[in-house]
């Protein structure tokens, strides 16, 4: 009996993983279907863990990020100036400087406060060739704010179309012409600590899940209480009017770059983004955090060596094969033994499985930045219950009939 038991949740798993296969080519349409699939596409389940249930790591000791606002380059200028007085061990800016101004001396200025820096990184932006793949050119800012400054690519991995896009990952590195080219926020880490930087290279991934600490003060709807202020941040009014502590820019990382008007200025939107740390992880109404303070979570991470791993497919695949053989093996018993009570008892079953599932994954994630896939079990739990009916029900009877009929014509 076991033997046999055996033998058809084989075939049975077979069947469940054909049909998975088939109905992933199916593309569904429906004006039902496509609002809630739009809704959860953005949705991964460790944003709950981001979100909600992540304690606060305390204030980030390393890094201070100032908001410039609108101010001109002259503004610029002159706030690089306050904040190098007090050696900050690297100050990175957020932001590009393209082409001449008008205001010959602001140009002249700027690019002076730059060369006083000694470690100063200004941003670049690549450029996908869209046919061929890969980067088609490098975006700088004009060669005059070049020459005393070290380049880092600031492009966003975003997920989701048109405004709706979430920042969940990181590229440290890219290939052009044969050159290594390292992110912004990379170059500004290995100003600090090229130690830790290395190491972080070395993983050689091409892309990172950011494993977000924190955000700034924002205060605005859609600002979940594990968004944790993390970072000190301040406006560039503040270090005009001299009202801080010189101690947030010394030996630190000093990045600036946009963030509203000032600070707390939730009617800006302009370079701002959906992450992980925003309350409404499905359906996200409003975007949390702005992009230079993503740089400042990757900075962070690197600096704390408090990365995200994820299961390798050569492991993941055979688990999730196994998990979904024995429930299948376990739904066939109960196909046989309990017929009248199987429906009631694979829906009860399916649900705890599944919970017991979501916690396992929310707690090693929580842990220990390790994150499992799931999706393939998953789905197979939701579909066993119904599918084994199917099997025995349908397609184990039509081949015996099928088998007789080419013995009994033999």
């Amino acid at each position: 009996m076991r033997r046999k038991l055996f033998k058809e949740s084989f075939w049975t798993t077979i069947f469940v993983m054909a049909f998975m296969y088939g109905l992933s080519f199916i593309k569904f349409n429906s004006d039902i279907v496509n609002p809630l699939a739009k809704a959860l596409a953005d949705f991964e389940l460790t944003d709950v863990v981001f979100s909600h249930m992540r304690g606060n790591p305390g204030t980030e000791p390393n890094v201070t990020i100032v908001n410039i606002g609108q101010l001109d380059r002259r503004g610029v200028a002159a706030l690089i100036e306050e904040i190098n007085a007090h050696h900050p061990k690297v100050v990175g800016i957020d932001a590009f400087f393209r082409a001449p101004k008008e205001d010959v001396e602001g140009d002249s200025l700027l690019s002076a406060a730059f060369s006083k820096v000694d470690h100063m990184v200004i941003v670049s932006q690549l450029k996908a060739d869209t046919e061929k793949g890969g980067i088609d050119t490098i975006l700088y800012s004009h060669p005059m704010f070049l020459k005393h400054t070290v380049s880092g690519f600031a492009n966003m991995i975003t997920e989701g179309e048109d405004k709706f896009k979430t920042s969940r990952d990181c590229t440290p590195q890219e290939t052009y012409h044969g050159k290594r080219l390292i992110s912004f926020p990379v170059t500004m880490c290995n100003f600090f600590d090229s130690s830790k930087t290395n190491r972080f290279l070395a993983r050689n991934n091409p892309t990172e899940t950011i494993n977000f600490q924190g955000n700034i003060d924002t205060r605005l709807e859609g600002v979940g209480v594990n968004s944790k202020n993390v970072f000190t941040a301040i406006d560039f009014q503040q270090v005009f009017d001299t009202l801080y502590d010189p101690s947030i820019f010394k030996d630190k990382i000093v990045i600036l770059g946009f963030m509203g008007n000032y600070i707390g200025d939730n009617t800006a939107w302009v370079d701002k983004f959906f992450t992980p740390l925003n309350s409404n992880y499905v359906g996200k109404a409003n975007q949390d955090m702005y992009g230079v303070v993503v740089h400042a979570n990757i900075v962070s991470m690197i600096l704390k060596e408090s990365y995200i791993d994820d299961m390798s497919g050569w492991l993941n695949l055979p688990l999730s094969l196994s998990l979904i053989f024995l429930n299948v093996w376990l739904y066939s018993w109960l196909f046989i033994k309990m017929e009248i009570w199987y429906d009631g008892m694979t829906f009860l079953l399916t649900i705890i499985e599944v919970m017991i599932l979501t916690f396992i994954v929310l707690i090693v994630f929580d842990f220990y930045n390790y994150r499992i896939d799931i999706t393939l079990p998953s789905i197979a739990l939701a579909l066993t219950g119904n599918l084994v009916e199917i099997y025995y029900g349908l397609i184990k009877p039509l081949y015996s009939k099928i088998v007789k009929k080419l013995v009994s014509s033999i």
